[in-house]
């Protein structure tokens, strides 16, 4: 019965974050289209906005909170109580996550390192390969332009499960499977990278490149000396959210790094041998294998936090 009321619990918190997930964005849109300052629907779609705001981050917050001071607990003090705090500080078990996490005898550190390189690797190649596709859809004209950028936003609409099948042979038939090349898929495909670096280029005047073309300047030496500079700030934010992504990207070391496994990976392996097994069952060191895992997050978020905020807005990014 209360393995029952817990999975109950469980499917409504899940759908209050993803109600608030959906609402969140749509209330941003809903304000961003009100524009009227003074206005009473502005002021409203506002406060509702900041509301729903402060709801969903309490609860990310507390998960994250809940997460950590459990991390410190006994397994036993953990049953016991799972709201209490610990009565004693311990970190015993993040020194046990970092011996027994592993993943095809790929130790804790190997599994950081190999999470490092794939999310740098990744985020690099993606935000590269969108910022020159962006470029030349924003700011140049060509046959079937049109077509193609329809094209662009349908695979954008398309689920990502729908891709695997063709990716998964793609990248086997290739040899790319366990190994860095695997890195260069991620200069295919499109996604919201493209078109937030569209709408940044879409927004610079073309006054710069017309006043460059009339000083003799090629359109290599116009994007690589005008356009990039202008952009720096925005996509080291870019790079940034999607290192992120990158970093808790397991389906692709899953899929494709069986001997190459990043945290995220690993972390999924021991959760589901955790499932299978029994009360036993070392949680608390999978809740410190958790918080070791999101320290590189955490840390980008407290450095680069602020820089984060000046360049992402509602609607994308900003110059």
């Amino acid at each position: 019965m209360e393995k029952t009321n817990d999975k109950i619990t469980n499917k409504i918190l899940a759908i209050v974050f993803d109600v608030l997930s959906f609402i969140i964005p749509v209330i941003g849109i809903v304000r961003i289209a009100k524009n009227g300052k003074g206005a009473i629907g502005g002021k409203i779609a506002t406060s509702i906005f900041y509301c729903i705001f402060w709801i969903y981050s309490i609860f990310i917050i507390y998960a994250l909170f809940w997460t950590f001071y459990n991390s410190m607990k006994t397994d036993k003090a953990f049953y016991e109580n799972m709201l209490s705090l610990p009565q004693k500080i311990s970190f015993e078990n993040y020194a046990e996550a970092y011996r027994y996490i592993e993943y095809n005898d790929t130790s804790f550190f190997g599994m950081f390192v190999n999470s490092l390189w794939f999310a740098a690797g990744a985020s690099v190649l993606s935000v590269l390969m969108h910022t020159i596709t962006g470029y030349i859809f924003a700011k140049y004209n060509f046959i079937g332009k049109e077509i193609a950028f329809s094209f662009v936003l349908f695979t954008i609409a398309l689920p990502i499960v729908g891709s695997l099948p063709s990716q998964y042979k793609v990248i086997y038939t290739l040899g790319l499977n366990d190994s860095p090349l695997i890195l260069v898929t991620f200069l295919g495909g499109f996604g919201g990278n493209f078109l937030i670096t569209y709408a940044f280029f879409k927004g610079v005047d073309k006054t710069y490149m017309e006043a460059a073309q009339i000083d003799g300047a090629g359109r290599f030496c116009i994007f690589a000396k005008i356009m990039l500079p202008l952009a720096i700030g925005p996509f080291f934010a870019l790079f940034l959210l999607s290192f992120i992504t990158q970093w808790n990207n397991y389906e692709t070391a899953i899929l494709f790094l069986d001997n190459m496994p990043t945290l995220a990976s690993g972390l999924y392996q021991f959760s589901e041998l955790m499932r299978f097994s029994d009360a036993t069952a070392p949680h608390m060191t999978y809740f410190a294998g958790v918080m070791m895992s999101a320290l590189p997050v955490v840390l980008i978020v407290i450095i680069f936090g602020n820089k984060l905020m000046e360049n992402v807005s509602v609607g994308g990014i900003k110059g």
